[in-house]
């Protein structure tokens, strides 16, 4: 495993690997960052149900893509490409609905956008790096 670590794909698919595994924690940290459900309750029964619900899900999938691009560096496996190209079309969409969204007025939406567009070149990188 050391001496996997120093070749550039198995690093990038680590990278990638950990990047979505970490939003799973920040998704599922959401309950108390935001307060909710509390905090949702003005937005109705249904709304704050569904917010709930695209939240946990959307955590479960972080954790099944992040886990799954880790484990294929750790045993030396190439995904197909496809699985890291739809990871940089997922967070480049997240880049661009960002100012849609959100102010940008707040540095840390600023910054989030960062970390998104960060999010698409790593995969991009590891799309190039399990091609060539």
């Amino acid at each position: 495993m050391a001496t996997s670590l120093l070749n550039l794909e198995v690093t990038t698919l680590l990278i990638c690997g950990f990047y979505n595994l970490g939003f799973a924690a920040f998704h599922a940290a959401f309950w108390s960052l935001f307060e909710w459900p509390a905090r949702l309750r003005p937005s109705g029964t249904i709304n704050a149900a569904i917010t709930q619900t695209l939240n946990i899900v959307l955590t479960y999938c972080f954790l099944v893509y992040g886990g799954a691009l880790a484990w294929a560096a750790v045993g030396s496996i190439d995904p197909h490409p496809f699985i890291l190209i739809s990871g940089a079309g997922f967070w480049l969409l997240r880049t661009v609905l960002q100012p849609v969204l959100f102010s940008m007025r707040d540095r840390r939406s600023v910054g989030m956008t960062i970390i998104f567009l960060a999010g698409s070149a790593i995969h991009v990188a590891g799309v190039i790096l399990v091609v060539s």
